[in-house]
């Protein structure tokens, strides 16, 4: 952990965390998409180059590149690179069955393929930010390890804001005093506090 000694703009303790399991997490994941979308890309060549693809014209082909990477979120670590491929095939220039003198002329279409290549300058830059991620506290005289344990206690926190939105329907409130509010949510709780329920389960009813 470290604390940066600026702060947050808002003039609140900023608080740098590296997590060793959250780092794995986040690299196995990357290199999960990057095989994805390989994967992926090397079906929409097939796709493109078949002999009755619909997909030719090139801003369709850009389109659906582009979808894939941000379906698996890998823009930065695939270049993809759209290469046109002239298609030539031969033609009689008049209608009627072949001979030694019939004479033909030659049709180019222009068909397209794909090459992709990974960024491996994106990857390594992203590397080093992986397990990384900030906490801002308005308490500056809590440690870093403090403000930490702190943030590990948020499930239980947004656990009990679902529970009055949900179980207890106290939110929303329509109240505009502050003071009126604090009180509201004092008598709940003093509620739950002191009516113990048979089944084990505190309810506000």
């Amino acid at each position: 952990m470290y604390r940066d000694p600026l702060g947050s703009a808002e003039g609140f303790s900023l608080i740098w965390v590296w997590s060793t399991l959250l780092t794995l997490r986040q690299q196995a994941k990357r290199h999960r998409n990057i095989a994805t979308a390989t994967e992926a890309l090397a079906a929409l060549r097939r796709r493109i180059l078949g002999t009755r693809s619909r997909i030719r014209g090139g801003a369709r082909i850009d389109l659906e590149v582009q979808m894939l990477l941000e379906q698996h979120r890998v823009r930065r670590y695939l270049k993809v690179k759209r290469v046109p491929r002239p298609e030539h095939t031969f033609k009689q220039k008049q209608r009627g069955r072949p001979g030694p003198d019939t004479e033909y002329r030659r049709v180019t279409r222009r068909r397209y393929d794909l090459e992709w290549t990974v960024n491996q300058a994106a990857i390594d830059y992203d590397k080093k930010s992986d397990g990384m991620y900030p906490l801002i506290c308005n308490d500056r005289n809590l440690t870093p390890a403090q403000v930490l344990e702190a943030h590990k206690g948020q499930p239980s926190i947004e656990k009990r804001f679902e529970q009055i939105k949900t179980v207890h329907e106290i939110a929303p409130v329509f109240l505009k005093n502050p003071g009126r509010i604090e009180a509201l949510f004092t008598l709940y709780f003093l509620a739950l506090v002191s009516k113990p329920s048979s089944s084990g389960n505190c309810g506000s009813r």
